[in-house]
C-alpha cells in the first residue's frame, strides 16, 4: 500500500506492529483449522507445526512476490522478521491456551 504523503504523522514501526498482529492471528487461525478439522485425534503438536509452516511459507512468498511482481512495493527482511515474531507469539499463545483448546475440542 502506498505510504501517505505526510510520513511524519505515522509512527516509524507501525508497519512492523501490523505484521506482528496479523501473523499472530494468522498462525492461530491456521492452528484452529488444522486442530479442529480432525476431531478424531487428540494430537496437538502436528497442527502447531503445520500452522507455523504455512505462516512462514506464506510470509516468504508474499515478500518475494512484492519484490518480483510490483513496482510500488518492495521486499523487506524486517517485515519477514516481524512475521516470525508474530508467529512465535501466536505459538506461545496456542501453548498457553492448550488446556482450553483441548477442552473445546472434546465438545465436538
Amino acid at each position: 500500500m502506498p505510504m501517505p504523503h505526510d510520513v511524519a504523522t505515522v509512527p516509524k514501526f507501525t508497519d512492523k506492529l501490523v505484521h506482528i498482529v496479523i501473523y499472530v492471528l494468522f498462525t492461530m487461525l491456521w492452528f484452529a483449522f488444522f486442530y479442529y478439522l480432525n476431531t478424531k485425534t487428540k494430537e496437538f503438536l502436528n497442527p502447531v507445526l503445520k500452522s507455523c509452516g504455512f505462516a512462514i511459507i506464506y510470509g516468504i512468498v508474499i515478500e518475494v512476490l512484492q519484490a518480483v511482481l510490483t513496482t510500488s512495493r518492495s521486499a523487506d527482511f524486517n517485515d519477514f522478521l516481524a512475521n516470525l515474531l508474530g508467529i512465535s507469539i501466536g505459538i506461545l499463545l496456542i501453548f498457553s491456551l492448550k488446556s482450553l483448546l483441548k477442552s473445546l475440542k472434546t465438545r465436538f
